[in-house]
């Protein structure tokens, strides 16, 4: 089922080309979405979880390392050559972009569930365009300044078929988003790039795929990128690269914290990243460590306690079966690479 599948050339439009449209048009094309309860619900999770780490095992909100910053220090980890998983889905989007974008109906509304710097999206809307398909992309993110900074990639006059817009926003934003009645007819493609669902807890993934693409929302598809790489020494270097980049990115949360709370909770030239290949479980985790005794929160945390940072879930074959079964999608089409990075086109069971 997740094998490569190989179809026929379609015909292809030759590309036109546009002048250059003036770059301060992106900040125009950006709705904001976001509940104004985003900080305060943030704040309130992150001393819940500082007052665990106090006291046993805690993990942080992971919407900590998505500020500004953070976007642009793991942009910086996808350039990294032992960050294969950018590139494994980029040589996919290439080979196979005009049979991805066929399964994209006309009049389509494609939204991009964290949308990064849409260098890999990119692709995939220079597709739709030369094949005359005309539909509205909207990039969802957390971060206004870099909405503004990447939408300046696809400004207006890039595409003949395509619309870019940003929206600015969680996911839990974007879902409400969608509920709107003037967009109740439009078919729309969710699209979550890069195994950004890796990312949440296994027992978390199915209700979030579902919640966009329930039984009751029929005009609606999934283009999912699922990473099965379960290779130690591959996925360690991918995460622990020689450079720091990924640790920089991670370390990065716990400034984020430090704003978020007002005051220096986390001594940055005590703590340190690890990162380490969890088999049981199928992930690589990435854990915040004080080096020495520190205080947080009023308590002592004793040197080398772990506090999760992040997890990075493999999906091969298997989980990949099991998380589309409970989530209730089926494979319209499947695209992979020999590596074992796979792209799913998806619709509710």
């Amino acid at each position: 089922m997740f094998d490569n599948i190989l179809t026929p050339q379609l015909d292809v439009k030759p590309r036109a080309v546009h002048e250059t449209v003036s770059r301060s048009t992106a900040s125009n094309n950006i709705i904001d979405i976001s509940s104004d309860k985003i900080e305060t619900e943030l704040r309130s999770s992150l001393q819940d979880s500082i007052q665990a780490a106090c006291h046993r095992d805690a993990a942080m909100p992971d919407l900590l390392l998505w500020d500004k910053k953070g976007l642009q220090y793991f942009e910086d980890v996808t350039y990294t050559p032992s960050y294969y998983l950018t590139n494994e889905e980029i040589g996919i989007l290439e080979d196979q972009k005009y049979q991805i974008a066929q399964c994209i109906r006309p009049g389509s509304m494609l939204i991009e569930l964290g949308s990064g710097n849409l260098r890999k999206i990119k692709i995939l809307l220079e597709a739709l365009d030369d094949l005359g398909r005309d539909v509205d992309y909207f990039a969802l993110d957390v971060s206004l300044p870099e909405l503004q900074r990447t939408l300046n990639i696809v400004p207006p006059g890039t595409f003949r078929h395509i619309r870019c817009s940003g929206l600015l926003g969680t996911y839990d934003d974007g879902r409400r988003w969608l509920q709107r009645s003037e967009l109740e007819s439009r078919p729309k493609v969710l699209i979550s790039l890069g195994s950004t669902v890796g990312s949440m807890q296994r027992s978390e993934t199915a209700g979030f795929l579902s919640s966009f693409t329930g039984p009751e929302e029929s005009n609606r598809s999934f283009l999912l990128g699922l990473d099965g790489c379960k290779d130690q020494k591959r996925v360690l270097a991918a995460y622990n690269d020689e450079h720091g980049n990924n640790h920089r990115f991670i370390k990065n949360g716990l400034e984020r914290a430090n704003e978020i709370l007002g005051h220096e909770a986390f001594d940055l030239e005590k703590w340190d990243v690890v990162g380490s290949w969890n088999r049981e479980n199928g992930s690589h985790d990435q854990y915040y460590y004080p080096k020495t005794d520190v205080s947080l929160g009023g308590e002592i945390v004793p040197a080398g306690r772990r506090i999760l940072a992040i997890q990075s879930h493999k999906y091969d074959a298997n989980d990949a079966h099991m998380l589309l079964k409970e989530a209730g999608l089926d494979v319209v089409d499947a695209w992979g690479s020999r590596n074992k990075y796979s792209l799913l086109f998806l619709k509710s069971a």
